[in-house]
């Protein structure tokens, strides 16, 4: 009896062993689905999140030599027009250098002014001399006067000659002078220039990144500016169906995470290829294991969106 009971023990040890392997070794894993699992016929419309941008992208401004923040002329969310001076730098250095090269300039076109006047001056006492050394060439060839006052009024003719030549050579030096100041003058002004920023064209301005009293160093980001144009939602599709996204399709514009509609659209581009990286890819939850087409909608109204926003979009098919 002692026997057989430690027998029938060990048989149902044993046979529990066996259904715990059998429990535990048995389970099939779940086939993956393939594109072909889908009915994509049935489908009506695809959501997608998207990104509020301009139609022409947001574009940084930025400062091309260094200076300090001594203006700022227009505020965040302004309308700006092209060419619109919209922040100023000291520039007193620079201005303190033009209007110290301007007074060396004008020195030197008053010496130009006067050398043209000594060279008209002397060209005319020249051409005086050219008519008396003839005559007294002349007049001692005939006997009717001294060989002596020829030789004279030959040598006055030539030193004036020589004199003229003197005055033409320092009237080219000072005009050299005058455009070497000028070229200074139009280099300094370009660098002062450069502390005068300016909208690069009509758009508006987001936002600033600095403050007025701050220095900056040479290719400092300013701040973040919007040129004018329409609004667009940035938005991607899987690639499972990225080929039921065409232009002209009509979009609904929600705000996300709810059925409230903001505005409409419609789609004006369609990547003609596919992307591994997502233009979400800040996001926690995103792993980019499939790769998607960048889809971008026209927004009918723009007054009803925001700038950076992020929406759903709606994709009537």
């Amino acid at each position: 009896m002692h026997f057989q009971s430690i027998n029938m023990k060990n048989n149902l040890l044993v046979l529990a062993g066996l259904i715990l392997l059998t429990s535990c070794g048995g389970k099939n894993e779940e086939p993956k689905k393939k594109s072909s699992d889908y009915n994509l016929k049935n489908i009506k419309e695809l959501v997608g999140i998207a990104r509020i941008e301009p139609e022409n992208k947001i574009s940084p401004i930025g400062v091309e030599i260094a200076g300090r923040v001594v203006e700022i002329l227009v505020i965040e969310g302004e309308p700006v027009k092209k060419g619109q001076l919209i922040m100023l730098l000291d520039d007193s250095a620079e201005s303190a250098q033009v209007e110290q090269s301007n007074s060396k300039l004008a020195t030197r076109n008053q010496r130009v002014n006067s050398l043209q006047a000594k060279l008209e001056g002397i060209k005319i006492k020249v051409d005086a001399a050219d008519v008396e050394r003839k005559r007294d060439r002349a007049l001692a060839d005939a006997k009717a006067g001294t060989v002596k006052a020829a030789i004279d009024a030959e040598t006055a003719y030539d030193n004036l000659r020589a004199d003229l030549l003197i005055v033409q050579a320092d009237l080219q030096e000072a005009k050299f002078g005058v455009n070497e100041v000028s070229s200074e003058t139009k280099y300094i002004s370009k660098m002062r220039d450069k502390k005068r920023i300016y909208a690069p064209v009509d758009g508006m301005i987001l936002n600033w990144d600095v403050k007025l009293g701050q220095a900056i160093g040479a290719g400092t980001k300013l701040g973040d500016f919007a040129p004018a144009g329409e609004l667009i939602a940035i938005t991607e599709v899987d690639e499972l169906y990225a080929l039921k996204v065409k232009k002209g399709q009509r979009v609904s514009i929600n705000l996300q995470g709810t059925k409230q509609t903001l505005t409409s659209g419609s789609v004006v581009y369609c990547a003609p290829y596919l992307s591994k990286k997502s233009i979400f890819s800040d996001r926690a939850d995103n792993l980019e294991d499939r790769r998607v087409r960048e889809v971008r909608v026209r927004v009918d109204n723009p007054s009803a969106v925001l700038i950076g926003s992020r929406v759903e979009c709606i994709i009537k098919l």
